[in-house]
């Protein structure tokens, strides 16, 4: 499971990242299975810090009976070493790589183990997974996703260089600096051209009142864009100032402002530019409500072809009575 990984060789390794601070704490799970592969080799291609630690965790299930429990460990142990010694040659000396595991709930252990650490962001694998165990019940990158607490690097892609194409989704509300700051940290410069997608609805959409004329809805819809362009134009300089990026090293930003449903709207932008990474930030609810009501999110990872970092962009929404 480590032969996507190498020793970076002369001028090969860490890409530069300008002013933007570099990772010092990552949380890397991973289920031992051929996406952490992916995995692993994302993360020997991020931007990391002088005594960055990585933090390589394995959470065997806490329902094995307790004899396939203790086989369990001990592979997962063994094989945890392994991976981090592999990792260990692909990433600059003074990383250091720490394999733990952990037996219990998968998304509760890697939330208690993300504090524990100090880890600013989270990187782990996802799937195809199965349609209807998704709905209703979320893969364990959506639990911890769901939980809020950190930032979630979703990798589905195999990697071949540092992500070239991305792309972030705005709602142009308080906390989107943080999701362009975050972006800006992972990608390096030269920093490639971004999108930078926003969807909006107008109140016109959908009404049916007779001296509402498409002239009006067309009018409205135009200053909406004209007004969302503007926010956005403001909301890049704040976050460049935010990651102590100067202007010279941001990406060329390439804006996608449509009218329509967030989701589709992402889905269809992330597709006609090819992205290989999708950023967005979330409100989303939790249990009972995330069921009933799901999330952008959550809806987009499961649609988009590419790898997606999710940021929490502010509190958690509270659950509807």
């Amino acid at each position: 499971m480590t032969e996507g990984l190498k020793e970076p060789g002369p001028g090969e390794g860490q890409p530069e990242t300008g002013e933007a601070e570099r990772f010092r704490s990552l949380l890397v799970p991973v289920d031992l299975t051929a996406i952490s592969d992916r995995v692993l080799g994302r993360v020997a291609l991020l931007p990391l810090a002088d005594g960055a630690r990585v933090t390589l965790l394995h959470v065997v299930p806490g329902n094995l009976p307790p004899r396939a429990q203790d086989r369990a460990e001990r592979d997962a142990r063994s094989s945890l070493a392994n991976e981090a010694r592999h990792l260990a040659k692909a990433l600059p000396r003074g990383v250091d790589v720490e394999p733990v595991v952990k037996i219990g709930s998968s998304a509760a252990e890697i939330a208690g183990c993300a504090t524990s650490t100090g880890a600013e962001l989270i990187v782990m694998g996802r799937g195809g997974g199965r349609a209807l165990r998704d709905t209703f019940l979320g893969s364990t990158a959506e639990r911890v996703i769901r939980r809020g607490q950190l930032p979630v690097l979703a990798v589905r892609l195999a990697p071949r260089a540092a992500y070239s194409r991305p792309a972030v989704a705005l709602d142009l509300e308080q906390g989107s600096t943080d999701v362009l700051a975050l972006m800006l940290r992972l990608i390096p410069t030269p920093r490639p051209r971004a999108t930078v997608i926003h969807a909006f609805d107008t109140p016109y959409r959908g009404l049916a009142y007779p001296s509402l004329s498409e002239e009006d809805a067309e009018a409205w819809r135009s200053e909406l864009e004209r007004t969302a362009t503007q926010q956005m134009a403001k909301l890049l300089a704040a976050s460049l100032a935010q990651a102590k990026v100067r202007p010279a090293e941001a990406p060329p930003w390439k804006t996608h402002v449509r009218c329509g449903s967030p989701r589709r709207v992402i889905e269809k932008a992330v597709k006609k530019a090819e992205s290989d990474l999708l950023v967005l930030g979330t409100h989303g609810y939790s249990g009972v409500a995330h069921v009933v009501l799901g999330t952008v999110a959550g809806d987009v990872l499961r649609q988009v072809a590419c790898d997606v970092l999710v940021v929490p962009a502010g509190p958690r929404a509270e659950e509807p009575e």
